[in-house]
């Protein structure tokens, strides 16, 4: 399975919508499901990953490894949408306060492997320095 790779800045406009990268766009469809992300981010799932990731975290709350209240977070705010022509996808205020993105803010949309991933500018400049440090540091050479 092609994974999703790559970074990309993109700025939201004044009715909350993002263009997606067309490389990325092709590889959903048709249709996406957004939800919450760990970190104040925002997930895009094709529909295929959604159903393993709900059905993964179902599981995982049965088990007793999550709440029934992080479950319940995580499907109330999941919201399928459809790139419009221009490849466009509507963030809702729910979606864009969590991810502490405003209308005609700068945002940043990356592949993380199996999803997207979207945040601020900010939260993914933080990120990458502390993975960059931390990948410095590992055995991996």
């Amino acid at each position: 399975m092609q994974k999703f790779l790559g970074v990309f800045e993109r700025q939201l406009d004044v009715k909350g919508r993002l263009a997606l990268p067309a490389s990325f766009r092709a590889r959903l469809g048709t249709s996406c499901i957004l939800t919450l992300g760990p970190d104040n981010s925002i997930e895009v799932f094709t529909e295929d990953k959604f159903e393993e990731e709900a059905e993964r975290m179902q599981g995982m709350q049965q088990r007793g490894e999550i709440t029934m209240d992080l479950l319940r977070t995580f499907s109330a705010r999941a919201m399928p949408v459809e790139p419009d022509a221009q490849g466009r996808i509507y963030l809702d205020e729910r979606l864009r306060t969590h991810a502490n993105l405003a209308t005609r803010d700068k945002a940043v949309v990356f592949g993380r492997l199996d999803r997207i991933e979207i945040c601020s500018v900010e939260r993914h400049e933080r990120s990458m320095r502390n993975g960059e440090q931390e990948f410095s540091a590992s055995v991996h050479s």
